[in-house]
């Protein structure tokens, strides 16, 4: 693989964005309503999609920071000291008094791995715009954000550029000020249903593509789940075919986070679009295979070995 070195930092990856307690329930089949289950299995984790990857790149050995915000609760506490245990530095992700952290309450249909999920944000603490300053966001060469609350992720993304940093974004769906986070991101990572809700049911992933780089990005992705992913470049459009394995989807929770992790990682090791892709492929299909967003982040070697297959 090539490698074009991205400006060096004290960080390789600082991400900014929200910050989840989950509660994941693996079911044998969802229920009806008014019916009563028992669970296969149940986990409290951390979550959310820019902790999750940081945590993915700090498996991969590398050195990442979060800056973001939690309530001073005991999910707050749990969410800190996660991270910590992970290798992810939590220094800039402050704690809120009196406030709360979001919950998000997960099912996991145990035949399909297929997820239905339910996110609590009363009274949630928030990041504040002096969290991204000059003088607190340190020196980094990537940084990824979910684009949520969009004024302080713009700030973040205008001193990231002005830096030279690389900016990667983890669009699940559309944001406020949408046209300004596209136009800020280097690479733009969008899942199906934010081409589906952005340009409309017809929109094919493909074209969609082009009229992503047309808004500003380097680099689009567009991710289909177990489909693989589509993305394009000014060098023209690429696809990565899905991996299927029967019998081994356990929860999907967390696979496109584990993605966004993967394709920084190969950013960072100077590998082109395409290659970083087809690395976060293959490292989300494998966390797949456990339940919860972090325990089935897989080793580098288990993902090279798959991608040699």
């Amino acid at each position: 693989m090539k490698n074009n070195k991205i400006n060096s930092g004290i960080f390789d990856c600082v991400g900014v964005g929200l910050c989840v307690a989950d509660y994941q329930c693996l079911v044998p089949r969802y229920p009806a309503r008014d019916e009563k289950t028992e669970a296969v299995e149940a986990v409290h984790q951390g979550g959310a999609p820019v902790p999750t990857a940081l945590v993915a790149l700090a498996t991969w050995k590398r050195k990442v920071a979060l800056i973001g915000a939690a309530g001073d609760d005991d999910e707050g506490c749990f969410i800190k000291r996660e991270l910590s245990s992970f290798g992810v530095n939590t220094e800039r992700l402050s704690l809120a008094r009196g406030k709360s952290t979001p919950r998000a309450f997960v099912w996991i249909d145990r035949e399909t791995g297929g997820r239905t999920v339910v996110l609590a944000r009363d009274n949630a603490a928030e990041m504040k715009r002096s969290a991204v300053g000059a003088s607190n966001f340190p020196q980094c060469r990537v940084m990824h954000t979910d684009g949520r609350q969009t004024d302080v992720v713009l700030a973040a993304m205008r001193l990231a550029r002005k830096r030279g940093v690389v900016t990667v974004i983890d669009a699940g769906s559309p944001r406020e000020r949408m046209l300004d986070l596209f136009a800020g991101s280097d690479h733009f990572v969008a899942s199906h249903t934010f081409v589906r809700t952005w340009f409309g049911a017809r929109m094919k992933p493909v074209a969609a593509l082009g009229e992503i780089l047309k808004l500003g990005p380097s680099a689009a992705l567009v991710t289909l789940g177990e489909n693989g992913c589509v993305g394009a470049t000014k060098n023209g459009v690429f696809k990565i075919e899905g991996r299927r394995k029967p019998g081994f989807i356990v929860d999907t929770t967390g696979a496109g986070d584990v993605f966004h992790g993967g394709y920084i990682h190969g950013l960072l090791a100077g590998w082109q679009p395409d290659e970083c892709a087809r690395f976060a492929n293959a490292a989300a299909f494998l966390s797949c295979g456990s339940l919860g967003a972090r325990k089935g982040i897989p080793r580098l070697t288990e993902i090279n070995k798959l991608l040699q297959k």
